[in-house]
């Protein structure tokens, strides 16, 4: 009979992790494949919501159960489909069809579920179902199209830098070796330094200089983002805290990645540290892109309107890159709107993307928010962005992420014009 295991037997689920592999070639056929599908929730809940959306899952897969097939559940809001003697990647992927529609159009579900659906094959992609099941995961996140994706080694770029970068990473934030930038952002209208947003930085003695997009990634793929948040959040306040004896009176702005978002403790953490280092709520700018909101809209509001009660100010970031974006704004209680810079960089050249700008600045500014440039480069698109009301720029026109004691050079020196 197929069968089901339950998040009550985690620790017996790990010990039998072989024995269900073993089971699973014992019973294919020469010739034939063992399968491994990765079912994961998308959309973060609270712990009694995602056990219930699991058991939802669970009951609405049974149809499609063959004898030998084994369910079981990984954590929180994932199963794992261990599918012995099929055909191979096609028969897979069928399998994974018929389980995406069971879920999705499932009539019973109290909770919407939307599963993303990864595919390993033993032993193609694995030789151990820990492996295996590290595949199909990689795949669900990664390599999906339309909810489904089959691991691929060769696209597996988060797979080589977690191999890379997990043992200096781990040191890293043990031992304190990240450290800040600061890219200045400058008021349209006086060419004052407005304010600045904080950058995560890490040079490594072995592996140079290491992009912040692979540190993010690899984070949150490790479950280490709320603690590399929470070193960002304290050092940029403690430095802010020394610009403001300085007599520097603008704000600061920081990033959350989509994680921060379902972190319960966040506002009240970032409160605490306001408070310790002396930093008024309002001078600072927290900012969120849209692929953070995209999990959990409701928790997302949530824990921003929290931050926002608190003083903080909120801006979106990367604007236009998104799907929804004009349905946020509607919802959002945000105070800044940062046009992406593929628009900027172009606007000389197309007309199209002028408009756009131009259009973003208008329509935020109807709305009562202000309006970020990024990646500036030129004089051209400082004067276009002049001509039209934006507010602050960033780029590399003015300056490029500077060390805390250049950005304090740079804000000393820099004198609003009439």
């Amino acid at each position: 009979m197929p069968s089901f295991q339950s998040a009550l037997d985690l620790a017996a689920i790990e010990q039998q992790q072989a024995q269900y592999l073993q089971a699973a070639i014992a019973a294919t056929q020469a010739l034939r494949q063992c399968g491994v599908l990765h079912i994961e929730l998308r959309h973060r809940r609270h712990a009694k919501q995602n056990q219930s959306a699991i058991g939802q899952m669970a009951q609405a897969l049974q149809p499609m159960l063959r004898e030998h097939d084994q369910l079981f559940q990984i954590d929180h809001q994932t199963l794992a489909l261990l599918l012995p003697n099929i055909a191979g990647v096609s028969h897979a992927m069928l399998a994974a069809n018929r389980a995406h529609m069971l879920l999705s159009e499932n009539p019973d579900s109290i909770v919407r579920l939307h599963p993303h659906i990864g595919i390993a094959i033993y032993p193609e992609h694995g030789e151990n179902l820990a492996d295996l099941l590290h595949a199909a995961g990689i795949a669900a996140r990664e390599f999906s199209q339309e909810n489904i994706g089959v691991y691929d080694a060769e696209r597996d770029w988060l797979g080589t830098q977690i191999a890379r970068l997990e043992t200096p990473l781990r040191e890293a934030l043990a031992q304190n070796r990240f450290h800040l930038a600061f890219q200045p952002k400058i008021s349209c209208l006086d060419q004052s330094v407005s304010g600045a947003e904080i950058l995560l930085r890490w040079e490594d003695a072995f592996l140079g200089s290491v992009p912040p997009d692979q540190i993010v990634n690899v984070a949150e793929h490790l479950g280490l983002m709320d603690t590399l948040t929470r070193w960002v959040i304290q050092s940029g306040l403690r430095q802010f805290a020394q610009l403001r004896v300085d007599g520097f009176t603008g704000t600061m702005s920081l990033n959350l990645c989509p994680s921060n978002l379902s972190d319960a403790s966040l506002a009240t953490y970032i409160a605490n540290a306001l408070e310790v280092w002396g930093i008024p709520a309002n001078t600072l700018i927290l900012e969120i892109t849209e692929s953070a909101l995209i999990d959990d809209i409701e928790l997302a509001l949530k824990q921003l309107y929290q931050l926002k009660a608190m003083g903080c100010m909120l801006a979106l970031d990367d604007f236009g890159t998104g799907y929804s974006s004009l349905s946020y704004l509607k919802r959002l209680p945000i105070d800044e709107l940062k046009i992406d810079r593929s628009f900027i960089k172009t606007i000389e050249e197309s007309s199209k993307d002028a408009a756009i700008v131009q259009s973003i600045i208008e329509l935020a500014h109807r709305l009562n928010l202000t309006v970020t440039a990024e990646g500036v480069e030129d004089i051209v698109g400082v004067e276009f962005l002049q001509q039209h009301h934006c507010d602050t720029i960033q780029g590399f026109f003015y300056s490029r992420p500077l060390t805390f004691d250049a950005f304090k050079v740079f804000y000393a020196q820099s004198e609003p014009t009439q």
